[in-house]
């Protein structure tokens, strides 16, 4: 008998309605997910809340278990993808699967487009804001955050920044999300403005998340193998963000057959600690960042620490306060908030000669 559900064993479940009752468990599950991160004893919990007591077995060690394949259940039969974050020991819902997608008209979609840029414009945008964006982009079908990026907004909104008119190849788009979802290598050729040379570098990444910042998609990953236009090559352990646009659609795109296990390096994190000078401190500050702790001083500035996985994107949010902000701490973002200012100073003559290549 074909059924959704069976146990382990192969044993039938629907013949005393268990398995009406193990897909009740994994719709909860599912909503329990969608209202955010949570941890095994949470989704538990949030199943005997809408299930009753009898949803799950008394013992600790057949709850898990039952746990376990319900969550298997929910990616094998629904197609939803649910990650494990080790730092925060959280599920985490990735994507909602085919039946659980958020679908927008084409007015909504171009909206949330158009909110999008603007909230990731520098201007003033919350770590609130950001959450709601990404948990609203891990619900759309994948066509649907695709069109994000390869359509203009009709809708235009004061604070809405300009974004260049590149547009990533939809089958770099499809070898990154393949490679994410099936754990496994990606191998690519990367063009990057900065490379002075114009010659692509070749890099065999393993690939983690997409993200939409300032009206561009990046692929976060590990980098694990790299090779310039010399022929020099490199191996470790490196995080980085690819610009989805800079990736070559060539005959070295491909999702490669090496299976990867959940992480293969601890996600950075890197502290921040930065001073606002009274002018901006007055007001609300943006909570830019994670673990933000706000210091008020005497003289009316405020001094601030926090942590981010990305420093690059944090200086680039730092450099937006512009005479404001001094950055105290934090070495990773301090040396780079260094190498930043200097080289401005010298293209304005006034540390130095000028230089083309500020990265």
């Amino acid at each position: 008998m074909n059924t959704l559900f069976v146990s382990e064993d192969g044993e039938d479940l629907s013949s005393s309605g268990r398995e009406w009752l193990a897909m009740k468990r994994c719709l909860v599950l599912l909503k329990r997910l969608f209202a955010g991160p949570a941890d095994g004893d949470e989704l538990i919990e949030a199943v005997y809340r809408e299930l009753g007591e009898g949803a799950y077995s008394p013992e600790a060690g057949a709850r898990e278990r039952a746990l376990k394949r319900d969550r298997e259940h929910l990616r094998r039969k629904l197609g939803v993808k649910i990650r494990y974050d080790p730092r925060a020991r959280k599920y985490v819902l990735e994507e909602a699967g085919l039946f659980a997608m958020l679908r927008l008209s084409p007015p909504s979609l171009a909206a949330l487009s158009a909110l999008i840029l603007a909230l990731e414009g520098g201007t003033g945008a919350t770590a609130d804001f950001r959450r709601l964006i990404d948990e609203l982009l891990a619900h759309l079908p994948p066509e649907d955050r695709l069109k994000l990026e390869q359509e203009q907004p009709a809708i235009e909104l004061d604070w809405m920044q300009s974004i260049d008119p590149a547009r990533a190849p939809a089958r770099v788009w499809r070898a990154a999300e393949r490679a994410i979802h099936e754990r496994r290598k990606l191998a690519f050729n990367y063009l990057s403005p900065q490379q002075t040379d114009r010659q692509p570098r070749y890099h065999e990444i393993a690939p983690y998340s997409l993200r939409f910042v300032r009206g561009h998609w990046y692929l976060r990953g590990c980098d694990l193998r790299w090779r310039n236009a010399q022929r020099q090559e490199w191996f470790g352990l490196v995080y980085r963000n690819f610009r989805l646009v800079y990736i070559l659609d060539d005959e070295r795109l491909q999702v490669l057959p090496d299976k990867l296990p959940p992480m293969l390096k601890k996600l950075p994190v890197y502290p921040l600690h930065y001073r606002l000078a009274p002018e901006v401190a007055r007001g609300s500050i943006s909570r830019y960042f994670d673990e933000m702790h706000i210091t008020p001083l005497p003289d009316g500035s405020a001094e601030i620490t926090a942590q981010t996985d990305d420093e690059w994107e944090a200086v680039r949010i730092l450099l937006g306060y512009g005479e404001n902000c001094v950055v105290l701490g934090g070495d990773e973002v301090l040396r780079l908030m260094q190498k930043r200012v200097a080289q401005m100073a010298r293209n304005y003559g006034l540390g130095g000669p000028p230089h083309a290549d500020a990265g």
